[in-house]
Order: C-alpha cells, then structure tokens, then sequence
C-alpha cells in the first residue's frame, strides 16, 4: 500500500503525492490511489463517508461519481472533492 507522506493530505489547491500520482498513472482511479494512501479498506471509507460500498467499488472500477458523493468521500479522505474526479 502506498505510504501517506503528510499528515493532514492535499486540498483542492494542492498537488497529489508523488506516489498516489505513480499509482494513477499505473491505472488505479485517483479515488483508489488515494483511498490506498490513506491506508482505508472500502469497508472503512464508507464507514466515514456516509457513502455505499457498492458506489465506491463502481467508482473505483470508472463509474462516474455524483458531486454529493465526491465531497463525502474527499472530506472523509481529507482531499479536495476536485481530486476524487476522474
């Protein structure tokens, strides 16, 4: 799994990691990428997010995400909602 290099993680003004940036380009969605930084199973994303597992795995495997559940997602992984966007 991919180490967190910060301790509070980018906003939405700031750039990835290098690693989670290593990890899209290696073809995880930016979603996973990050969701691996943070070292969180889906079980526990959706735990913090308010967000289904269901939703997340289709995120995670390319389904388009609606804005309510970027922003609970990018607020439980402590990014900007615009970095969960594919």
């Amino acid at each position: 799994m991919l180490a967190p290099t910060e301790e509070t993680g980018p906003d939405a003004n700031e750039d990835l990691p290098k690693e989670v940036v290593a990890a899209i380009d290696d073809g995880l969605t930016a979603l996973e990428a990050v969701r691996f930084w943070r070292r969180l199973s889906v079980e526990q994303l959706a735990d913090r997010s308010g967000v289904s597992q269901a939703i997340i795995h289709g995120a995670e495997g390319g389904r388009e995400l609606s804005l309510e559940a970027r922003i609970k997602l990018a607020g439980a992984l402590g990014v900007g909602a615009d970095l969960i966007v594919e």
